[in-house]
């Protein structure tokens, strides 16, 4: 996004329409992954956007198995600091 440019923000469920289903299992699974590896990165926003993916499958899948993507905790260090907006050379030690 470039300067001056704005993004009007959406309910999370009209956002979650328009994602397809390898968006939902990417982010699912980065989720579970999170929780078991950096549990401090969970807060309560990331729980809901959880909870509305989980929701959304159901709608579109019923109850059809969510697959979930193999993600391992090195592959979350990469990640992390992306998801959270920390990154190492802003750490101060």
């Amino acid at each position: 996004m470039e300067k001056g440019e704005f993004v009007i923000p959406v309910p999370l469920g009209v956002h979650l329409k328009t994602v397809d289903d390898s968006v939902i299992i990417e982010d699912v699974s980065t989720y579970e992954a999170r929780k078991e590896h950096f549990r401090w990165t969970i807060n309560s926003a990331t729980i809901a956007y959880y909870n509305a993916l989980l929701a959304e499958w159901k709608l579109r899948h019923g109850n059809d198995h969510l697959p979930r993507k193999l993600i391992t905790r090195d592959e979350l260090l990469y990640l992390i600091p992306e998801e959270i907006g920390v990154w190492d050379d802003q750490i101060e030690i």
